[in-house]
């Protein structure tokens, strides 16, 4: 998110350090996404009003959260880019035998844009997507949604993400195994759950992940 929210300044005339600007925006986030959840808000609703509340914060007089979204919008579909090795160890995963599926806390609106923009999309069984399961994660009713959709139970499934919160907590507890794709977090591992840096160890590690 650090380009399009410097794109976002920059149109808005501010000089704010990127980490500040980052924990404001990603303050922001948390308190609008439970709206968005609930259904309270639109995708494009919650953003204009998160970068007119960030705008406001910082001073901007009369923020036009409209166009600041625009310009959110263009920086971020510009800066997309799948982790390295995605479509190979995707495919990789189906020649196995594997089923596959997307499980996220955004909207579809964003989400398949992106899997079909790099033709991922194609390379899984299912996508759900926050509007679309009985809660968002780390709620257990969301990998179980995840399970139905690939027809698995919870134990035969496995959690790979890199939020150890959502990806790996929840997903434990919800009665399923993880991996967790650690990209420089200083967190402590979670114990029995193997960690990857990049998304090409995955393969190697599926075997090695603990049951039950």
């Amino acid at each position: 998110m650090t380009l399009p929210l410097r794109a976002l300044a920059a149109q808005s005339g501010l000089s704010v350090p990127p980490a500040e600007l980052f924990a404001r925006h990603a303050a922001h986030i948390r308190a609008i996404d439970p709206l968005l959840f609930r259904g309270e808000l639109t995708a494009h609703g919650a953003r204009v009003l998160r970068f007119t509340r960030l705008l406001t914060e910082l001073g901007v007089p009369d923020p036009d959260g409209e166009a600041a979204t625009v310009t959110y919008r263009e920086a971020y579909r510009a800066a997309w880019a799948p982790l390295p090795g995605a479509a190979e160890v995707l495919h990789e995963l189906r020649a196995a035998g594997l089923r596959l599926a997307v499980l996220t806390n955004y909207v579809r609106e964003v989400q398949a844009l992106k899997l079909a923009h790099f033709g991922l999309d194609a390379l899984v069984d299912a996508v759900l997507c926050v509007e679309e399961v009985p809660a968002a994660k780390p709620d257990p009713r969301a990998y179980h949604a995840a399970c139905a959709a690939l027809a698995v139970t919870p134990a035969e499934a496995v959690m790979v993400g890199d939020s150890r919160e959502k990806d790996v907590q929840g997903a434990r507890r919800a009665g399923l195994r993880a991996v967790w794709v650690n990209r420089g977090s200083q967190a402590a591992p979670e114990p029995g759950v193997p960690v990857i840096a990049h998304l090409k160890e995955l393969p190697g590690v599926l075997s090695l992940v603990p049951t039950g």
